[in-house]
């Protein structure tokens, strides 16, 4: 018997593989555990075409499920043991051009959702994403089987020294992320662009190339932001960006959609605050006097919130910890009780 943790596509410096592998690190304690997958460029993950030459019955599936999947059919026809899914949350095709590749897999992604029925425990990881996914599935008799489990392990770093600054301080603030259309990005770097404060710095972490960056900005445009003091990195890896970003003071997103955002979770844990707007997501996570965006928001009172949560960044940490660590306790439980371990 193995635990066959399965993702269409499993690759590095991206929030499902790297789920997968977090997963993958708290079973293979006390059971065997394979990485199966469509697509992937990590070390030691078997192709789901030779899987299919060696399954056995037997084996237990858990099941990442983040867009539309290939192979969803061919999967769900093999009998499993055991069945779990973890649903990270699919962002609406609304937020990408009609007809669009990106399009279409969301589309098609939340329309087979209908096929995931009969699992013996499904995991979110978030609300939103829970109500996403039985909204889809059109069954609210699983909502008992259905948790809240956050997708990768939190607050794992030892306690950080905080830096308050005086209101009169240069704060430099930091996005990393795609510059898809739901992230929102043109309308941050406007903003910083439009006010041009000397003391407030943007720098933009993106996984887009220059390439692509300059199709999706434009070029002249690309250049305007550059000359207001707005810094872009492209590709870099993990270490790359953290060592850059241990300077840095504030995540800001203006992100209109997200199943979990890591990136925002890990400034908290630096003791770093953030800047979103109240996203569903968070509802979950963040105690309600947490300070976000407003869609009128100037940087003024955007400078405002970040100081207003700076005062508060270790209870603000703590909650979200505890809460953290209460969810994936809980949750853990379970996965090992439905493998009957």
């Amino acid at each position: 018997m193995k635990i066959i943790i399965y993702s269409q596509n499993l690759v590095s410096m991206d929030g499902v593989g790297n789920s997968s592998l977090y997963f993958k690190n708290i079973i293979e304690k006390f059971l065997n555990v394979e990485l199966i997958a469509h697509h992937s460029n990590i070390e030691g993950v078997k192709s789901f075409h030779d899987y299919l030459k060696i399954h056995d019955p037997k084996n237990i599936l858990l099941y990442h499920y983040s867009i539309f999947d290939i192979n969803i059919k061919s999967l769900l026809e093999l009998n499993f043991r055991k069945r779990i899914i973890y649903y990270h949350g699919i962002t609406s095709p609304k937020f990408f051009p009609k007809g669009s590749e990106l399009y279409n897999n969301c589309k098609q992604g939340l329309a087979d959702i209908n096929l995931l029925d009969g699992f013996d425990l499904y995991i979110s990881n978030s609300s939103e994403s829970k109500l996403q996914f039985l909204e889809n599935l059109n069954k609210k008799n699983i909502e008992n089987l259905h948790i809240i489990m956050p997708p990768t392990k939190l607050f794992k770093r030892k306690e950080e020294k905080l830096n308050i600054k005086k209101k009169s301080s240069n704060l430099d603030f930091y996005y990393c992320g795609t510059l898809s259309k739901h992230k929102n990005v043109y309308s941050l770097l406007e903003i910083f662009n439009k006010w041009n404060k000397n003391h407030l710095r943007l720098s933009v972490f993106t996984s887009f190339t220059k390439d692509d960056t300059l199709v999706y900005l434009g070029e002249n445009k690309y250049i305007e932001f550059q000359d207001k003091g707005i810094r872009f990195f492209h590709r870099l890896n993990d270490l790359e960006m953290s060592k850059l970003k241990t300077s840095m003071d504030c995540f800001i997103t203006f992100s209109m959609h997200e199943g979990f955002c890591i990136p925002l979770f890990n400034s908290i844990e630096n003791l770093s605050p953030t800047i979103s707007y109240p996203l569903k997501c968070l509802e979950d996570y963040f105690p309600v006097d947490y300070k976000f965006l407003d869609k009128n928001d100037s940087l003024e009172n955007i400078q405002e919130k970040y100081y207003s949560n700076l005062e508060k960044i270790r209870k603000t940490k703590n909650f979200i910890k505890d809460k953290c660590l209460s969810y994936t306790e809980t949750g853990t439980k379970l996965i090992f009780k439905t493998i009957d371990f």
